[in-house]
């Protein structure tokens, strides 16, 4: 009874908030593979997955885990960010230092 309800609140509240109809979340969470469609790890089993949305337009993207969603929002959705990220895994700052570059940091 508590997990239905729990369940139909949740509903309500992605419907009010993001525009989804009904049915649409659990559609979504099937198509991602009823996993966070940036980690893959996460399944929602312990928390539900969120409703990631473009805050200028509105438009829902898909559903993330707590820590993929906060990391988005801190990016800003700035693309040059994850970029950033990726170089740095590639190479970082102290192995560029190691290999005698002449400076890390460079403006975009």
């Amino acid at each position: 009874m508590v997990k239905a309800r729990k369940a139909a609140d949740h509903e309500k509240r992605v419907i009010d908030t993001y525009g989804l109809k009904k049915g649409e979340y659990a559609k979504l969470y099937t198509f991602q593979g009823g996993v966070c469609a940036l980690c893959r790890r996460a399944t929602g089993a312990s928390r539900r997955l969120s409703v990631d949305h473009d805050h200028r337009t509105g438009e829902v993207r898909g559903l993330l885990c707590r820590p993929c969603n906060t990391l988005l929002g801190h990016a800003r959705d700035n693309i040059s960010f994850f970029k950033r990220c990726a170089g740095y895994l590639g190479l970082s700052p102290y192995a560029a230092m190691k290999q005698g570059w002449e400076a890390w940091y460079e403006d975009e």
